[in-house]
């Protein structure tokens, strides 16, 4: 007689119990191309930024998550304290900078940086501060 197996999967509409539980939700980040780039177990808002730039500043060690963005080429940037190496990362749809790394190898450092407005939490939506206006001249 052959073996059978079955499988069923619980879906449910309720949020009550995702906000009991908020330490183990995953927040989904945007391109703002509409891209999927991240999933990562904490709001970007609640992580610190970077003084130089304002990006927002990934531990490696303490956050899980998942960047899809693809690598790029190396930068060297000129600072006030001297020179910063960047390893740089883009959407694969839109080639857009998303985040950048000191060390070549992925999530090998202590840091990865998201770049400011770079990724929305609404796919299609831009972040509040992604889009200045020009003055007009």
């Amino acid at each position: 007689m052959p073996k059978i197996v079955t499988s069923s999967i619980v879906s449910s509409s309720d949020h009550s119990a995702q906000a009991e539980d908020q330490r183990h939700t995953l927040h989904v980040y945007y391109c703002l191309c509409s891209e999927f780039l991240l999933v990562i177990d904490v709001d970007l808002r609640q992580l610190p930024r970077r003084r130089t730039d304002n990006a927002i500043i990934v531990s490696n060690t303490r956050r899980t998550y998942k960047l899809t963005a693809e690598a790029d080429d190396c930068v060297i940037l000129k600072r006030r304290d001297g020179f910063e190496k960047q390893y740089r990362y883009r959407c694969p749809r839109c080639d857009l900078l998303v985040a950048y790394e000191m060390v070549d190898r992925r999530k090998s450092g202590p840091y990865t940086y998201i770049v400011d407005c770079a990724l929305t939490e609404v796919q299609g939506r831009a972040p509040p501060h992604a889009i200045q206006d020009v003055p007009s001249p």
